[in-house]
């Protein structure tokens, strides 16, 4: 866990030293600017409770999710061959760990649909098969749901 910590510091204080120079450096938003974005995301999803955050809606914490993740997407299409395997890991932990955020926050007070559109989301992520067969038992249990409470 503290060499987790170290490795997360050691790679936000590398970008934020990248994002002095992101004019130019070659595809910012989508290489290191990406890392960037996490980590401020994962910030404003795991300080849910705090009353200024930005992110205070389902709708808002999925629309900014979605963002990151379409972002991540492209990312990998843009440097496709080009990027390395612990580039590829690291893509893959960002989105399992946005996605988890993002889920972990449906629930009582949302709406089916808002629920559903959150599995959308996720399902658009760049993560592993295991990890989104898991989600879509979420998605269908929710979709149960929905269904059995639909008048006839």
């Amino acid at each position: 866990m503290h060499m987790q910590k170290a490795k997360h510091s050691e790679i936000w204080r590398l970008a934020t030293c990248m994002e002095d120079h992101k004019s130019e450096i070659e595809n910012w938003d989508l290489g290191a600017g990406i890392y960037i974005s996490f980590y401020l995301l994962r910030s404003s999803l795991q300080e849910d409770n705090n009353a200024m955050s930005e992110l205070d809606s389902l709708e808002s914490k999925n629309a900014a999710c979605r963002d990151f993740l379409g972002r991540l997407n492209e990312s990998l299409q843009v440097f496709s061959g080009r990027l390395q395997v612990d580039a590829r890991v690291a893509y893959s932990k960002m989105a399992e760990e946005i996605c988890g955020l993002l889920l972990s926050d449906i629930g009582e007070g949302s709406t089916y649909d808002g629920q559903l559109s959150c599995f959308d989301t996720v399902f658009r992520a760049p993560i592993p098969e295991d990890l989104r067969s898991s989600y879509l038992q979420g998605a269908v249990s929710v979709f149960t749901c929905f269904l059995s409470e639909v008048p006839s």
